[in-house]
């Protein structure tokens, strides 16, 4: 099931709301409430209306005939897997963590990301989305070193609810390069988070990446 609104692959320079206090891995459950009506609510409206019916239907898919995702854990939206993807010349394994538990978090937070100084990735993110939709969920990603700070919002779109994972790839049909040069070597303080059109912070990620002259 693709998203409910199209994805945009664009960097946006400035955030659209202020840096707040993390709320941890796990966040508090918010209903949304930017055309965010519940499931019944939204398929019941114009209900005598078949078309519409219909495309409602097509938009919301299993979650149209009841699957909201494990609706017995609290969250909405439940990252299990961060991957990094290296471009095939680089002929490298991909960096998996997965977080289907918290310990997978950690282990991310101890070992960090290695990689040699200009090498091509890139991220796909592995995501359930339960209970609701959740509305214009950005990946942000932020990376600090000395006095030197980048920050990106990549919006991953919204979602309705269901039992199988989304996916989200960044970029979709290019890679990233690493910074390669002397200067640009050593350990980068790295802060991922997702959140969402509320506010909400569903996941946040904080680990070292390390740039190196080879692959060590």
């Amino acid at each position: 099931m693709s998203e409910i609104v199209e994805k945009s692959d664009s960097k946006i320079v400035e955030a659209n709301r202020p840096d707040e206090e993390s709320s941890g891995p796990v966040a508090e459950y918010k209903a949304s409430d930017a055309a965010l009506k519940n499931m019944s609510e939204m398929l019941a409206a114009d209900a005598e209306d078949e078309s519409l019916r219909r495309y409602k239907e097509s938009l919301l898919g299993a979650a149209a005939k009841g699957d909201l995702g494990n609706t017995s854990d609290p969250r909405r939206v439940v990252i299990t897997e961060y991957r990094i993807a290296f471009a095939p010349e680089e002929e490298r394994p991909d960096i998996v963590f997965s977080f289907a538990t918290l310990e997978g978090v950690e282990k991310l937070k101890e070992k960090g990301v290695e990689m040699k100084e200009g090498c091509k990735y890139k991220f796909v993110i592995s995501f359930h989305v339960q209970h609701d939709i959740v509305a214009g969920m950005k990946f942000v990603h932020t990376v600090k070193k000395a006095i030197f700070k980048n920050k990106e919002e990549l919006m991953i779109g919204s979602y309705p609810p269901a039992s199988v994972p989304h996916n989200f790839t960044f970029p979709r049909h290019e890679y990233l390069e690493a910074p390669a040069g002397m200067m640009y070597r050593g350990t980068y303080s790295c802060k991922n988070q997702f959140i969402d059109s509320d506010g909400v912070n569903h996941l946040e990620l904080d680990y070292d990446l390390r740039i190196n002259k080879t692959w060590e």
